[in-house]
């Protein structure tokens, strides 16, 4: 190997080795730049706060956007013309006799083809391309929405574990209080040894459902970080467990389907790229004719001609009837896809407005029967007990009603939230009112 292979070796070496050190930098700094976001998140967050992570940071929601990136790609693909081709050939004596004097022993030709759209093709590709853009950020949309009804489903779930460990955690010290007493009317003669067996069985029965609350707050905490794509946040949820207030009205809340819901609107920008697809079609029925520029030469003696001319294929056989009926069966499908999702949203939305009349009116009749009576009825059994009309079974009993009774209305909060939520998503209100969620 001499000198300057060498040289030229080393310096590949180099060059290679640079690429290899720059790809590894970016690595590290793109993996690095995933890191310090998740370290940037809040430990406590708001559905409002929460909201926005969705929006601006979730990976998730950035994967689903690259597909607008891929439809952009394929309208940039659409509007380049085609390539012209040239084309080369030599003609060789390969035997007989040859007057040299006139003709060369060989002769060559090149040939320059330049295929002409002049049906429209170009600009057909192109709004076809353009549409199914529209499809895509529809879908992106559609996602996006799908993306906060779990992020804010999640959310309610862990605001409403966080709550219920609360009241479990409220009930445990008032069996200790309870507790206490009881031990020391055991020491005074006035409560029997199995009174004492008794609230001390309540107390650890009450510690193991604390627990179980404790473990499903865990897995919903989880649930949200992978939902997101954080897998390694772990936030507190903060706020107060309150209905949303979403209207029941449901002829206004179909007024704003028509305008708002993303699946709607969808369907309405597929329907428009099918008519897209169609008209591609029809133009792409068309032939495209190539005019054609060439010389041809020979060498002894020299001599010179041009060629020019034209050429189009001859649709005899294949005249686009595959491509049209495939554009045919789409617009039909989509027409057919679009009446079908108006009747299932309407469906879905008398349904789902039907089910949070429902929750609303039992949560509702449960606070004003139910939960209003909780002071007096914790009054009233420690009354009773104290001066001896009940027992330790009845003030145990009273306990734990009043504390399932806690629990109960958290259920009924979740549920005419999760309600409001479906509402809110049938309506296509859902994007629009995490700008001031009232959670």
């Amino acid at each position: 190997m001499n000198h300057h292979d060498l040289k030229t070796k080393c310096g590949w070496v180099r060059v290679r080795a640079t690429v290899i050190s720059l790809l590894l930098l970016l690595s590290h700094i793109a993996s690095g730049g995933d890191l310090n976001i998740q370290q940037s998140l809040p430990k406590v967050v708001s559905i409002g706060q929460l909201l926005q992570i969705v929006r601006e940071k979730s990976p998730r929601y950035a994967l689903a956007r690259t597909q607008i990136e891929t439809a952009q790609a394929e309208v940039v693909a659409a509007g380049v013309l085609p390539n012209p081709k040239v084309s080369y050939g030599r003609f060789d004596q390969a035997g007989g006799r040859l007057n040299t004097q006139f003709d060369g022993p060989s002769q060559q030709n090149i040939t320059l083809e330049l295929p002409l759209l002049i049906a429209g093709q170009r600009g057909a590709r192109k709004t076809a391309a353009e549409r199914q853009v529209d499809v895509s950020e529809a879908n992106v949309e559609i996602e996006y929405t799908r993306l906060i009804r779990e992020t804010w489903r999640l959310f309610v779930q862990l605001l409403a574990g966080q709550e219920r460990v609360a009241a479990l955690e409220g009930a445990h010290r008032e069996l200790e209080r309870l507790k206490d007493i009881i031990t020391g009317k055991e020491s005074a003669g006035t409560a029997s040894q199995y009174d004492v067996l008794r609230i001390t069985q309540e107390t650890r029965s009450l510690e193991t459902r604390l627990e179980n609350a404790r473990t499903e707050m865990t897995g919903v905490v989880g649930g949200l970080g992978v939902l997101l794509g954080f897998p390694d946040w772990k936030p507190q949820a903060f706020g107060t467990l309150t209905p949303i207030g979403t209207s029941t009205d449901i002829e206004a809340l179909w007024r704003l389907a028509e305008l708002n819901n993303p699946e709607l609107e969808g369907v309405y920008r597929e329907t428009s790229a099918a008519d897209a697809g169609l008209d591609r079609a029809r133009r792409e029925r068309w032939p495209v004719p190539s005019i054609l520029f060439g010389t041809a030469f020979t060498d002894q003696p020299y001599g010179n001609t041009i060629f020019s001319g034209f050429s189009v294929e001859l649709p005899l056989f294949d005249r686009g009837q595959g491509g049209m009926a495939r554009a045919s069966a789409e617009q039909h499908a989509v027409l057919l896809k679009r009446e079908l999702l108006m009747a299932a949203t309407r469906q879905e939305l008398e349904r789902s407005v039907e089910v949070l009349k429902r929750r609303r009116e039992t949560l509702t009749k449960f606070e004003h029967d139910v939960l209003n009576t909780l002071p007096t009825l914790k009054q009233m059994a420690e009354d009773a007990y104290r001066l001896g009309k009940t027992g330790l079974l009845e003030l145990l009993d009273s306990s734990r009603t009043r504390t399932d009774i806690r629990l109960n209305h958290l259920e009924l909060l979740v549920s005419e939230i999760e309600a409001e939520l479906d509402a809110m998503m049938a309506s296509g209100i859902l994007a629009a009112t995490m700008e001031q969620p009232r959670l």
